[in-house]
Order: structure tokens, then C-alpha cells, then sequence
């Protein structure tokens, strides 16, 4: 389902990470806050720690939200991650919220390749 207020605030969180608003980006994540990357095994507890190892990420990504769905306290957003070095990485965030707020996001992160030809018949596009 769409829920456009939380779209919105989902934006505002990742244009406030894209302009190094920390204190900014923190007001949408509970103090308990988990942050979970499962293809590198790390997980990063609560909102100080987030901070922190958000601060210290030298030449960041910055984020363009392109959908969020969101059913109860459940809610994806699909990312596309632009890196200084011109490369593009499509991610989705597993958003699990508490009183309007993310208190778990647990990112999968991937770069874009190309379709390869025998599935042509198969697909829609491209």
C-alpha cells in the first residue's frame, strides 16, 4: 500500500542524510534503532551508534527514493544509492516501525547489470 505522509517523511529522512543533517536524519529513527546490512554481516544498535557511523563515511552515497510501501508497521523503500565515483547502486531498505518512527531498517544493496539475452522471450522489457 502507499501511505503518502510516510513517503514523505521517508524522503525528508534521505535528502537530510544527503545533506550530512545527522541530528536531522535521527528524528525519524527511535533511540533503540537497529540497522542491519545482511551481505556484510553488520548491525549497528541504536540511534548514537547509527549517527556516528554515518558521520564517519567518507565520500557517502547520496540516496534518491524512487517507491515506498508501507502496511502497519511494516514499510520497504526502494533506493537508487549514487556514489561519488559516478556508480549506481539499486538498494531496498526493510523498514519495521514503532509509533510512526523506524526502529529496524535492514538494507540489501546491489549494482545494475544487464539482462541477459535467452530470458528476452520471457520478459516485458528491456
Amino acid at each position: 500500500m502507499t501511505d503518502p505522509g510516510f513517503a514523505a517523511a521517508i524522503t525528508a529522512a534521505f535528502q537530510a542524510f544527503n545533506e550530512r543533517r545527522f541530528a536531522d536524519f535521527a528524528t525519524y529513527v527511535t533511540e533503540d534503532v537497529v540497522e542491519i546490512y545482511p551481505q556484510s554481516g553488520e548491525r549497528f544498535e541504536g540511534r548514537d551508534h547509527q549517527r556516528a557511523f554515518h558521520e564517519a563515511f567518507a565520500n557517502p552515497p547520496t540516496f534518491a527514493v524512487r517507491n515506498v510501501l508501507r502496511s502497519g508497521d511494516l514499510a520497504v523503500a526502494e533506493v537508487d544509492e549514487h556514489y561519488p565515483d559516478g556508480s549506481v547502486w539499486n538498494d531496498v531498505f526493510i523498514l519495521e516501525l514503532r509509533d510512526g518512527a523506524v526502529a529496524s531498517m535492514t538494507g540489501y544493496f546491489g549494482q545494475p547489470f544487464a539482462a541477459p539475452e535467452w530470458r528476452r522471450p520471457y520478459r516485458v522489457g528491456p
